[in-house]
């Protein structure tokens, strides 16, 4: 199973206040304890936000049958209280493990910041596709508020990991339904792509996934989920879109974007 670290995105398509990164990066500092590296191994996935300035206009962040996976809750941290915004204290669970199931041996919880979250899955009839649930409350968002979630959650789909290159978007984006919230849903937009990931001991190693990303600017708050496959090996969209709809979020109500 890759050993994979989002931690410092590029981003393809950005205006110019475009700031945020968020990368993924495999095996690539000797300071995370890694049991092994490339496609057929397990290892670890860490979340490593960058922060940037209030004026930052499109950006994205980050990478939820059985019994529901471990909550992940959000909280706020002391230095926003001394703003006009605060971080919201929300928690993410993963309801549904019929497709996918928590796995936070592949992740650094410590990696995810002060206001973030990040937990880590593992598809159970194909253990070589992987992904993550991860969400971030950052002032910034709250800032841009006025640009309307609907901008910043397509410019969340457009950022790219550094270990990416050839990414293409082979279906959507597609506004999507699925996820749940406070008062129903947490809307949001889906793509499927494709996209060559360049791992340190597989290097150019064709895969194929879905993503799916949603930003409430009045709360300040993101949240990704991504899935990857060896290519060719891609869960169906009717298995992502159930990963999607066991994905509960308590403390927020999007609502539309």
């Amino acid at each position: 199973m890759p050993l994979y670290s989002p931690s410092h995105r590029n981003h393809a398509g950005r205006s110019s206040h475009t700031t945020r990164c968020l990368a993924l990066g495999l095996c690539l500092t000797a300071g995370l304890t890694l049991s092994a590296c490339g496609p057929a191994h397990k290892g670890q996935l860490t979340v490593e936000p960058v922060r940037a300035s209030a004026g930052s206009s499109d950006d994205s962040s980050q990478t939820p049958s059985a019994k529901p996976s471990p909550s992940t809750s959000a909280t706020p941290s002391a230095s926003a209280s001394a703003t006009a915004w605060s971080a919201p204290s929300v928690t993410i669970t993963s309801e549904d493990t019929s497709v996918w199931t928590h796995d936070d041996g592949r992740i650094k919880k410590d990696s995810a910041g002060p206001n973030g979250t990040i937990d880590g899955y593992t598809v159970n009839d194909n253990a070589a596709c992987f992904g993550f649930i991860s969400s971030e409350a950052e002032e910034r968002y709250y800032t841009l508020r006025g640009v309307g979630d609907d901008v910043q959650s397509q410019a969340a789909l457009r950022s790219q990991q550094t270990i990416f290159s050839g990414y293409q978007t082979t279906q959507g984006p597609t506004a999507i339904e699925a996820v749940r919230d406070d008062n129903g849903t947490f809307p949001g937009y889906e793509e499927t792509f494709s996209v060559t990931a360049n791992f340190a001991d597989a290097p150019n190693t064709p895969m194929d996934g879905y993503r799916f990303d949603r930003r409430v600017g009045d709360a300040g708050f993101e949240m990704e989920v991504m899935l990857l496959c060896p290519q060719g090996s891609l869960i169906g969209l009717d298995q992502w879109h159930t990963i999607l709809s066991g994905i509960r979020l308590q403390g927020i109500d999007a609502g539309p974007m």
